[in-house]
């Protein structure tokens, strides 16, 4: 006779670490295509780089020992960019309305309380002394 063979159950602490082992397997494979993305590098560089004009170093660790620079901080780029954004969405807001006045040209406006299918009002005029 040949004896049933007898699967070990795991604990949970041992799914809760397989399941952990995956999770990590999936995030560091996303790393990996995400860095072997062209348009994911050119972001990151974008970011980095945007926040170097900016006068604000990409954030990194600090290395030990070294004092950080107490370099006045020029706000000048800042305001430049605040005020660019501005302009931009003030025509974004300008072009808009355009649109919306263009739509409106090519309908015909009629008055509110006029029905589509009745005449043209005319305007009876004074009687002049």
């Amino acid at each position: 006779m040949a004896e049933p063979k007898v699967e070990k159950e795991t604990t949970l602490v041992e799914r809760w670490l397989q399941d952990q082992q995956q999770w990590q397997r999936t995030v560091l494979s996303y790393v990996d295509s995400m860095t072997k993305n062209e348009d994911f590098l050119v972001h990151l560089g974008n970011a980095m780089r945007g926040s170097l004009l900016a006068g604000k170093a990409y954030p990194a660790p600090p290395t030990p020992g070294v004092p950080a620079p107490d370099a006045p901080v020029d706000d000048r780029l800042d305001l430049v960019l605040h005020a660019v954004h501005l302009l931009q969405g003030q025509m974004q807001d300008v072009l808009m309305a355009l649109e919306e006045l263009r739509g409106t040209r090519t309908q015909q406006v009629l008055p509110l309380d006029v029905p589509p299918s009745a005449p043209p009002r005319t305007r009876k005029r004074k009687a002049t002394p």
